[in-house]
């Protein structure tokens, strides 16, 4: 893989890492991979096993697609939320349809 490859893709990690509101630290915990690891993997200067790029599209709810070559691309809309949540197990549903009722409960 090409270096400029190697940023391109750790920019794209970082913008959604940045979408996310989660530092650095959080999101290498929630992909389960070493904190240094992953820092080196957003600014390009390591590349990441099958295995971990797994990880890191569960954790981010993204496209292996989008974040390898840019495409596949999260769309905005209901369908979105469906592709995360089809990606849950059945205890982040129970715990998503809590939130989604509070944020509801509090719109009102």
């Amino acid at each position: 893989m090409q270096k400029q490859q190697l940023i391109d893709m750790g920019h794209r990690l970082r913008q959604r890492r940045t979408e996310l509101g989660l530092t650095r630290e959080k999101m290498a915990e929630l992909a389960d991979i070493g904190m240094g690891y992953y820092g080196q993997l957003e600014v390009g200067t390591s590349q990441m096993s099958l295995d971990t790029l797994i990880k890191l599209s569960r954790a981010m709810h993204l496209p292996m697609e989008y974040i390898v070559l840019g495409e596949g691309e999260p769309r905005g809309d209901a369908s979105a939320v469906q592709d995360m949540l089809d990606r849950c197990s059945a205890r982040e549903l129970r715990l998503a349809e809590e939130v989604l009722k509070l944020f509801l409960m509090k719109q009102n």
